[in-house]
């Protein structure tokens, strides 16, 4: 009888830590509030489009290929690599989110999740 409890104690594990949701959609919401409240110093809002985490969460894995994932994936990184912006390095800063908007996704998949 042990034993079979042994086993279940994985499985239980496994669907408990299934329920926890760590997406890209919420990794991109937080890269997002990181790039706004870098921007403060130099902007009055980001240079970013509206998102909305709940929509790409509704739409992201039945718009978006493994192709767009690691793109989204490396838009992250890129994102949370960006220092805060200095009043006089204002350009650099723009250039730098620019740079990270260039890992682009299909037109289908952000079309879904913006």
């Amino acid at each position: 009888m042990r034993k079979s409890g042994w086993r279940l104690a994985p499985l239980a594990a496994v669907m408990l830590l299934s329920g926890c949701r760590n997406t890209a959609c919420e990794e991109l919401a937080a890269a997002y509030a990181d790039v706004a409240r870098k921007s403060e110093p130099c902007l009055e809002r980001a240079p970013l489009p509206s998102f909305d985490a709940a929509r790409c969460e509704q739409n992201l894995q039945e718009q978006c290929g493994d192709k767009d994932l690691e793109r989204l994936e490396k838009q992250i990184q890129c994102y949370q690599e960006l220092g805060t912006c200095q009043p006089e390095e204002k350009a650099s800063f723009l250039q730098g989110v620019t740079d990270c908007d260039s890992y682009a996704l299909s037109n289908g998949c952000e079309a879904a999740i913006f």
